[in-house]
Parts: structure tokens; C-alpha cells; sequence
């Protein structure tokens, strides 16, 4: 067989072999890459190690629980809807000036990422810029980051680019 046709057979053999195993599809919240009936969020993965490439988290402190601002936000949060909402347990809180992002357990709610915002020595929860729930099978960072920016106005957007889910719900 010459290089010409051996070539071409190779690229159709490479072409056929990926397309029975790839695929785009399209739900309700974008598109998924399906590997072998298995939803892979690829846009998501490629937008969440952007966000790592550029981000800078100078002025942005992740919080630990022995910090006033840790403390704080749990209480608000606890406080927020109950008697449910007593069971929080925080897995990461980061802030900048008057903001804070906390990632929230509970005992019986879903998972939630709350944005808080204060006035003086009070944090208030904003309540439409709360997410909760779970995203799969799309990567959480870029699909709660892109929600409490759109729900949020004034929230640094470095305060969001540097959320990192630490609870094993988001991952």
C-alpha cells in the first residue's frame, strides 16, 4: 500500500475510533464532552485552570476557624434559616475588605456556598447569592463563581476567583 492511502485509512480508522467514543452534548446549563456515556465538564476543567493561572489572592485571606471573621460568619449563617441552618460547619471562609465567601455543611441541608457582606462590625447574608446544592457534573468553582458574581453586585471578583471548594460535596 503506498503513503498516500495508508495515511488516509489511518485517519479515517483515528477518526471513526474517537467519534464512537466522543461526543458533545448539550443539557440545560451548557455542554458536557461525553467519554464512553460518562459527562466530563472539559469547559469547566479549562475555565478553572484559567481562573489558577491568573488569579491573584493578594488581599484575599482564607479564613481559620480560630479567626473573629470564621467565628462571625458561622454564627450569621447559623442564624440565617432555622433551625436547620444551626447544624453549618464551615469548610473554607475567605474575605476581603467588608466581603466574605463561606462554604457551609449542614446535618440535613445541601451543601452551600454563602456570600456575606458587612456594614461596620454586622454581616448580613445576601440572600440571592447563595448557592446551594450540588453541580454535577459540572465542576463546582466555575459554576458557583459564575453564580454569586451575577447575584452579587460589588462582590471583588478576586474574592472569587480565589474560592477553592474544600468540602468533598463540591469535588
Amino acid at each position: 500500500m503506498n503513503k498516500r492511502v495508508s495515511l488516509t485509512v489511518l485517519l479515517c480508522v483515528t477518526l471513526g475510533v474517537t467519534g464512537s467514543h466522543l461526543a458533545w452534548v448539550e443539557r440545560d446549563n451548557g455542554h458536557l464532552l461525553l467519554v464512553d456515556a460518562r459527562e466530563v465538564d472539559v469547559l469547566g476543567q479549562a475555565e478553572n485552570q484559567w481562573v489558577r493561572l491568573r488569579r491573584s489572592c493578594a488581599g484575599v485571606a482564607q479564613l481559620s476557624p480560630h479567626d473573629a471573621g470564621f467565628q462571625q460568619a458561622q454564627a450569621v449563617i447559623q442564624a440565617y434559616s432555622p433551625p436547620h441552618s444551626q447544624s453549618a460547619r464551615l469548610a473554607g471562609v475567605w474575605t476581603t475588605g467588608d466581603w466574605t465567601l463561606a462554604e457551609v455543611e449542614f446535618t440535613q441541608l445541601l451543601p452551600a456556598v454563602v456570600l456575606l457582606h458587612s456594614t461596620g462590625t454586622r454581616a448580613e447574608v445576601i440572600p440571592g447569592a447563595v448557592w446551594s446544592g450540588y453541580t454535577l457534573p459540572w465542576k463546582a468553582a466555575p459554576y458557583i463563581r459564575r453564580y454569586l458574581g451575577a447575584q452579587a453586585t460589588g462582590v471583588p471578583a478576586r474574592l472569587l476567583d480565589c474560592f477553592e471548594p474544600q468540602s468533598e460535596a463540591f469535588r
